[in-house]
C-alpha cells in the first residue's frame, strides 16, 4: 500500500521544536525529592503506516486516534524521576470496518530542568526517555481466531509541567515511539492532570553549602563558596555578580557592570564610525 510520507513525523518534529523553545525559556522550581505523582492523561496518537506489519492485517494501516491512560511517578531526586505509564486506544483500520485495541505501556526516566536557577516559578520543563511495549489485540478476526501482536517500543520526548496548586499539576507532553521489531515511528501528543504527595525523606544538602536542598534557592553552588540564607553565593556589592566571580569588588551601588563585575566602558558613538 502506497501512502504519502507519514504525518506522524511532521507532528512530532513540530511539537518537539515548540517544546524545545519552552525548555530554553522557562525558569523553574523542581518537584522535591520523594514526590509521588498519580496522573490521568489523554491526547492524540499518530501511528506509523507500517505498524501492522507482521500481523494478519498486513497491508492495512491504523487510523490516528485519540486515547489516554494513567501514570505513576516517583522523584528519586529533585531532577530525576521514574514513571510507569499505561495508555489505551480503540483504533479503526483505514478503509475497513474492523477495529483493534491498542495498549501502550512503558517505564520512563525523566530529567527535570529544575533547581538550576535561583528563582521559584511554577513552570517545570523536562526531557524523557523510556522503553516498553505496544500491544495490538483483535478478538473477532477469523484467521487466526483472536490474536495479538506485541512490539518493543523505545520512546523519547519532552514536556512541561505547571503547578495548579500545592498538590495539583498539569502537564503537556510530546513523545516519539520508535518500533524495534517492525520499525516505524509513532508520536503521541498529550495533556495530563496529576495529584502529588510527598514521601518522607531525610533532609539533604546536595551542594554542601549548609542549606538544605528543599530550602536552597541556588542548589548548584560550587563547593567552598560562601552563601547567604537563601543558599545563593554572596554578592557583597550588589552588582549581580557573586563575590567568587567578581573581579572588581566594591563596585558603587547602581553602576552597570559586565560579566566580570567590573564597570562597563562608557558608550562612545565614535566607536561605530571607525
Amino acid at each position: 500500500m502506497t501512502t504519502s510520507p507519514a504525518p506522524a513525523r511532521k507532528h512530532l518534529y513540530s511539537a518537539l521544536l515548540c517544546s524545545s523553545l519552552l525548555l530554553l525559556s522557562a525558569e523553574t522550581l523542581a518537584d522535591a525529592e520523594g514526590t509521588l505523582t498519580l496522573y490521568l492523561n489523554g491526547g492524540q496518537y499518530w501511528f506509523d503506516e507500517e505498524r501492522l506489519s507482521g500481523s494478519p492485517y498486513i497491508g492495512y494501516e491504523l487510523e490516528d486516534s485519540a486515547g489516554g491512560g494513567i501514570g505513576f511517578g516517583y522523584n528519586v531526586t529533585d531532577r530525576w524521576a521514574i514513571e510507569g505509564v499505561y495508555d489505551y486506544f480503540s483504533v479503526n483500520l483505514k478503509n475497513s470496518s474492523e477495529d483493534v485495541d491498542v495498549q501502550n505501556y512503558h517505564l520512563d526516566l525523566l530529567y527535570q530542568f529544575a533547581g538550576r536557577f535561583c528563582y521559584n516559578y511554577t513552570w517545570q520543563p523536562y526531557l524523557v526517555i523510556g522503553a516498553g511495549e505496544l500491544r495490538v489485540d483483535e478478538e473477532s478476526y477469523v484467521y487466526p481466531d483472536s490474536w495479538h501482536q506485541r512490539q518493543t517500543m523505545v520512546n523519547f520526548g519532552a514536556g512541561i509541567k505547571y503547578e495548579l496548586a500545592p498538590r495539583w499539576q498539569v502537564r503537556g507532553d510530546v513523545r516519539g515511539f520508535q518500533g524495534i521489531e517492525e520499525g516505524g515511528l509513532d508520536s503521541f501528543l498529550s495533556i495530563a492532570i496529576g495529584y502529588q504527595w510527598q514521601d518522607e525523606v531525610a533532609p539533604r544538602d546536595w551542594d554542601g553549602d549548609g542549606i538544605y536542598s528543599d530550602l536552597d534557592q541556588c542548589p548548584q553552588t560550587p563547593p567552598g563558596i560562601d552563601v547567604d540564607m537563601r543558599g545563593c553565593p554572596i554578592d557583597s556589592d550588589g552588582d549581580g555578580v557573586p563575590d567568587y566571580l567578581d573581579q572588581c569588588p566594591g563596585t558603587p551601588l547602581g553602576m552597570a557592570v559586565n560579566e566580570d563585575g567590573c564597570p562597563r566602558e562608557p558608550y562612545n558613538p565614535a566607536d561605530f564610525a571607525k
